[in-house]
């Protein structure tokens, strides 16, 4: 394994899965970090960032593949050509090299075997997992702290987690009445050059910002919130949809990408349209039966996704490319 993957920071949901599978992984199989050109190396296959280019090996390779949403073309208008094309030739290459993929979710796999012209037999399909004592539905904190009841968003400012839409939608909701309020957990859109007009965009007024919460601050926040709202254009699989559950959250998610897979009968799917997220947050923010019960399965749900599933299946993985 290369070594730039055991050093990734957990406070991105890249780093954040790698991190979190290692951990499972080491008590499976021995881990040896190596950097790529190390002669004799003795191990029985690389396991390695599917975005971050090829390894130069006789050994077998699985690349972990976290998705390919580029070539949907309203995300790529969104994003930096110079990353762009930066993240395109990475994965190419790591994906020309491997024997096996494993990604998070049937769209993308679906998605991967499209764009890179990989045999779909040999993608392995393993959910991402949570952590269900750090993300826990500990009601109380958050609602305190934020003093109104609260959709919350978390995720960042860039252009395809499409925050504009539910804001739009939540200024709608409070004209007719709805008292809640949008908290706001944004980071920055490190593609993007206007990253600080897309933060001031987001962040004016009238929604609350809560600037870098802790894990368990934001759980808090997800645990008392009325509904958890992502409503992107695409994800490959959706980290904070899955630990918003994890949390007892009511979650209303896009019809897109991996989110209907991630949240399945337990949340809500709409298009990402103001019209869209209106209509469904008011179904859930107007209706105390629906909240508990989307509290209830969302929970149960997440319980039966962790991290030492997750480990697992790509240990799988790399025993089938051995």
């Amino acid at each position: 394994m290369p070594g730039h993957v055991a050093g990734l920071s957990t406070g991105i949901g890249h780093g954040r899965v790698w991190r979190s599978v290692l951990g499972e992984l080491g008590k499976l199989a021995e881990i040896r970090v190596v950097e790529p050109g190390t002669r004799r190396v003795r191990a029985d296959a690389w396991l390695i960032d599917g975005h971050h280019g090829p390894v130069d090996t006789k050994l077998p390779v699985v690349a972990q593949v976290h998705e390919t949403s580029w070539r949907i073309p309203e995300v790529r208008d969104t994003m930096n050509p110079v990353f762009l094309h930066v993240l395109e030739r990475g994965t190419l290459g790591a994906v020309a090299v491997a024997d096996r993929i494993v990604t998070a979710s049937r769209v993308t796999r679906d998605q991967i075997a499209d764009f890179c012209s990989f045999d779909a037999e040999r993608i392995d399909v393993v959910a991402h997992g949570v952590d269900a004592d750090r993300f826990a539905p500990v009601r109380g904190p958050g609602r305190a702290r934020v003093g109104a009841p609260y959709v919350l968003f978390a995720a960042s400012v860039h252009p395809r987690k499409n925050l504009m839409a539910l804001r739009e939608a939540m200024e709608r909701l409070s004209a007719r009445g709805l008292p809640h309020v949008l908290v706001v957990v944004a980071g920055p859109a490190p593609d993007r050059e206007d990253s600080a007009a897309l933060e001031e965009a987001a962040f004016a007024a009238p929604v609350v910002r809560v600037v870098a919460p802790s894990d368990h601050e934001l759980a808090e926040l997800m645990a008392d919130a009325d509904a958890f709202c992502l409503p992107s254009l695409w994800e490959g699989f959706g980290m904070t949809a899955l630990e918003a559950m994890a949390c007892g959250a009511p979650v209303v998610v896009s019809a897109r990408g991996a989110l209907p897979e991630v949240v399945g009968d337990a949340g809500i799917t709409c298009e990402p349209t103001p019209s869209g997220l209106e209509a469904s947050l008011h179904a859930v923010l107007t209706d105390d039966a629906l909240r508990e019960r989307l509290r209830r399965s969302g929970r149960e749900r997440a319980l039966g996704m962790t991290w030492a599933h997750t480990a697992r299946g790509w240990l799988a993985s790399v025993e089938r490319a051995r």
